[in-house]
């Protein structure tokens, strides 16, 4: 039996879809796993769970890869470019996916150290998904690890970079909502104000950032809306931004501070508010110990890759067991999430042997 990763590549490159909406390539999964002897478990709407089991007694390694594309409009002129117009997998997810099943298809049969729970998860880039499946049963009783892979631009071709400790930072999406009075300017004093107590937040930002003390964490507007016309008192307003920490006491306190001012802004202008997390996850921190042992078994791995901002819920799984995210370089390529990207086919390959050694690694944990 062949097992092509390039070919899963280009499928799934075809037919990519949003977050939440991933059935076809679900099904896509689920059938390519089943056809090879597999009883893989739908779980939630779209993800897919599928267990090797070398010895029912053995701990369990939990390997993850994730699905979803974005709402990017595909410019790459390949052969197998997007056929879902305004839909492209522009952070190669199709990648993580075609590797790991391909890998998958390699080690059925095989008796390992552990046992190996591969898990396809949708809705990463709205770090739902992870919640969702965890919250299923995703993670195994007496799972020694995780490992997660994703391409990652500006490192060399097909080798592997990571650090120890804080990789990626927390994510946090906040929309804080004013509820104020709306009247004619011409009587405001009997209004209630919500945009100018959403401008009072809004300008708050930069000051609430630095009670971080320069750690790297960022406290980011960027909307703001309110109002209806020219002479109106706003009856509403909201503030749309994104917290983004490698410290969770860090995230915790400046949450804790906006919260505050946005009490404080309410009260100055009369209006009540409400904080609203439409998402959230934590920082991504890489096991020390982990990393360490990974790099014994990859000699040119990076193990002092620079931090990024950008979140990544993989950080819930390492939340349970110890983890490690690996980035899997694609050289001098274009930017994730922009319309040109797409993964050369050795670096697929070099992804599909990362991880078959990886599952046949004897793990000390």
């Amino acid at each position: 039996m062949s097992f092509d990763v390039t070919a899963y590549y280009r499928d799934l490159h075809r037919r990519p879809e949003l977050s939440g909406q991933e059935q076809e390539t679900a099904q896509y999964i689920f059938d390519t796993l089943t056809a090879w002897g597999y009883a893989p478990v739908r779980m939630g709407k779209t993800g897919v769970t599928a267990d090797l089991v070398s010895d029912p007694e053995a701990p369990w390694l939990l390997l993850r890869a994730d699905m979803d594309a974005l709402p990017v409009t595909e410019a790459t002129g390949l052969p197998f470019a997007s056929e879902h117009p305004g839909v492209m997998h522009a952070c190669g997810h199709d990648a993580h996916v075609s590797m790991l099943l391909a890998a998958a298809g390699r080690l059925l049969g095989q008796r390992l150290p552990q046992n190996i729970r591969f898990v396809f998860q949708p809705a990463e880039e709205v770090v739902l998904g992870a919640k969702e499946l965890l919250s299923l049963g995703a993670m195994p009783e007496n799972c020694k690890a995780a490992f997660a892979m994703h391409v990652w631009p500006n490192i060399p071709l097909g080798e592997l970079a990571t650090r120890p400790g804080p990789l990626m930072a927390s994510g946090d999406v906040l929309r804080v909502t004013f509820q104020g009075r709306s009247v004619h300017c011409a009587k405001r004093e009997t209004g209630a104000d919500a945009l100018q107590a959403a401008l009072r937040l809004a300008q708050a930002f930069p000051r609430l950032e630095g009670l971080a003390g320069g750690d790297g964490t960022m406290l980011f507007c960027g909307s703001l809306h309110g109002g209806t016309t020219h002479n109106v008192v706003a009856g509403e307003a909201w503030v749309y931004g994104t917290l983004r920490s490698y410290s969770e006491d860090s995230r915790q306190k400046i949450l804790q501070a906006l919260e505050e001012e946005s009490a404080a802004a309410a009260k100055q202008y009369g209006t009540a508010y409400t904080i609203l997390r439409e998402s959230s996850c934590p920082v991504l921190v890489n096991d020390g110990a982990l990393v360490a042992e990974t790099a014994g078994l990859f000699p040119h791995m990076d193990c002092d890759a620079p931090r990024t901002l950008a979140a990544e819920d993989f950080a819930c799984y390492q939340a349970l067991v110890p983890g490690a995210m690996l980035w899997l370089g694609l050289g001098d390529s274009v930017a994730l999430h922009t319309e040109k990207l797409f993964v050369p086919d050795e670096v697929l390959r070099a992804g599909e042997e990362a991880w078959l050694a990886i599952a046949r690694h004897p793990w000390a944990r």
